[in-house]
């Protein structure tokens, strides 16, 4: 027995066609934020490398640290622990 509309509060059912799209659009984003995760982390491991190394050749301490500081900052933006830079 398919629902009535009107008593059941406004559920429609949906065509085969906006089902696979809708799974599709969730594959896509699910995707996509796994290629982002894994490229800020990537970017993270980057910059924690420079700035490390930066300590150990004596190079400036302010720009190591300051690579560090990115590099923990991209890490905790991968795994959403601070707000997302976009909307």
């Amino acid at each position: 027995m398919v629902p009535d509309i009107e008593t059941d509060g406004g559920t429609t059912e949906m065509s085969r066609d906006e089902n696979v799209e809708m799974s599709r659009n969730a594959v896509r984003d699910g995707v996509l934020d796994a290629i982002g995760t894994v490229s800020l982390l990537g970017f993270s491991l980057l910059a924690l490398f420079i700035g490390v190394r930066g300590f150990f050749i004596g190079s400036s301490m302010a720009i190591s640290g300051g690579f560090v500081i990115i590099s923990c900052l991209l890490a905790a933006a991968a795994f959403n622990l601070i707000p997302p830079f976009r909307d």
